[in-house]
């Protein structure tokens, strides 16, 4: 009797977990039932944003967003996904003094996409798959019989989050999962509309609050020993140029939390 052995490579493609792109760069990623583009705009001098949707990627662009605050750090936009099987969305910004500027199209893909690939094998033709190698970056690493592949690729799969590639029925390849940081602004720590550092502790006078700014490298730029003021601004001369700052924010000598925020361009 004829036995046949199934082997299933699992393929999955991912794109990062929901994250902003600064302007001209911007995000768009499909959330279940929702198409999300977000951005982080470092001109402060904005004085109008649209997201503009076309169904193709170089003209027949309509305006679906407008935005009422053009000149805010970060913003996003989300609407119920299209029918389209295919959706480009594209960024119209205009600055004072006239400059307008369009992003490049960018297509909506979504979050998470796997498919499967049924490899069936009978025994005429095991022997020529008899072992399936599995190779990290090009090279070998492991080898591992065809019918024990299945254990190897739910261990995979169940135990990591790394992803399997079925380069051919006898060689798959194994891509490392590697996190990418998600930013979330401080409910604490924050830039406001007009692009200055706002500090927001409503219970300063209560408790003891000590923060630490750095640059994005970690260079120490300076602290603050004691916040006694319960919602204070921090004017922008205290930093030395526009960009990525990060800070620790620390209740009675321990790290409450460390986080960034951005700050415009306007000088």
């Amino acid at each position: 009797m004829k036995r046949v052995f199934g082997l299933l490579f699992v393929i999955a493609l991912s794109t990062p977990v929901f994250s902003q792109d600064t302007l001209p760069k911007f995000t768009v990623a499909e959330k279940g039932k929702k198409v999300i583009v977000s951005w982080i705009n470092p001109y402060e001098s904005c004085i109008q944003l649209n997201v503009q949707r076309s169904y193709d990627s170089l003209k027949y662009f309509r305006t679906v967003y407008s935005a009422n605050s053009p000149g805010l750090p970060q913003n996003g936009f989300s609407e119920t996904k299209p029918a389209y099987s295919k959706t480009f969305y594209r960024i119209f910004y205009v600055l004072e003094g006239g400059a307008y500027f369009f992003t490049p199209a960018k297509l909506a893909t979504p979050d998470f996409e796997a498919r499967s690939i049924n490899i069936n094998v009978d025994d005429k033709v095991l022997p020529s798959i008899k072992n399936i190698t599995i190779s990290a970056r090009g090279i070998p690493v492991k080898l591992v019989s065809a019918p024990l592949f299945t254990r190897f690729r739910d261990s995979i799969l169940k135990q990591t989050k790394d992803t399997l590639f079925a380069v051919n029925d006898s060689l798959v390849e194994l891509r490392r999962f590697v996190p990418k940081e998600i930013w979330k602004p401080s409910l604490y720590i924050f830039t406001n509309k007009d692009g200055y550092l706002n500090i927001s502790l409503t219970d300063a006078k209560s408790k003891k609050y000590h923060l630490k700014f750095f640059e994005e490298d970690g260079t120490s730029l300076f602290e603050i020993h004691q916040v006694k003021e319960p919602l204070f601004t921090l004017d922008k001369s205290n930093f030395v140029h526009a960009g990525w700052y990060v800070f620790e924010l620390f209740e009675d000598d321990k790290l409450k939390e460390k986080n960034k925020f951005y700050l415009p361009k306007d000088f």
